[in-house]
């Protein structure tokens, strides 16, 4: 008689199953930042890959200078961006100080503390920084912030602030869930390109603005 040998279920080990908690740890950050504060985060789900391939893609891996952030959520964009740019330095900004702590976390685990400065603040005190020249005007800023949770007239100031705070010839790169504020960045910046993302969840737009 053939005895079947019994199957072994598949189990997650070593690496995969920490990288599994950690995905599932910065989702349920980022859940929970939604929830309590949907002003701020504009969504319940982190970025997936799809949308953070068309954010980067226009940075060069040997870009050197400094690229600032906005919105910086859970992190997985400011990541993949310094594994990307290993000569660059990244200014991430993220207001909510429980994801800014996790992204402090993940890029010390990383090794990349010394290339990835996290600063817990509103973005308008980081870009009115740029503008009393105490941080140097970056040629890349890249923002995740829901503008359209904002409102028309604090959506205006950010996008000038953005404009203003970006280095001569730079390039502001936004997503968004929609198209309502296109307009508004079309108005101030002298060329816009408008990508969509369908593959992302929810389906996303990303705006690339030169100054």
């Amino acid at each position: 008689m053939k005895v079947r040998a019994e199957r072994r279920p598949y189990t997650l080990i070593g690496e995969q199953k920490i990288l599994m908690h950690k995905t599932l740890s910065n989702y349920w950050r980022f859940l929970l930042a939604g929830i309590i504060n949907q002003s701020q985060t504009g969504a319940v789900i982190p970025s997936q890959r799809f949308l953070i391939d068309r954010m980067i893609e226009p940075i060069p891996t040997h870009y050197r200078g400094q690229i600032l952030e906005l919105g910086a959520g859970t992190g997985a964009l400011t990541q993949r961006l310094a594994v990307k740019c290993p000569r660059a330095h990244i200014l991430a900004c993220e207001i909510n100080s429980v994801l800014a702590k996790s992204i402090r976390n993940s890029m010390a685990g990383a090794g990349l503390t010394d290339r990835v400065d996290v600063l817990s603040d509103a973005a308008e005190h980081v870009l009115a920084r740029i503008a009393k020249a105490e941080i140097k005007p970056p040629e890349f800023i890249l923002s995740g912030i829901p503008l359209g949770n904002l409102g028309r007239y604090p959506a205006v100031k950010l996008i000038e602030a953005i404009h203003r705070g970006l280095a001569p010839r730079g390039l502001y790169i936004q997503f968004q869930h929609s198209l309502i504020d296109r307009k508004k960045i079309k108005e101030r910046f002298s060329r816009l390109r408008t990508i969509p993302v369908l593959l992302n969840l929810p389906p996303a737009f990303v705006y690339y603005a030169l100054k």
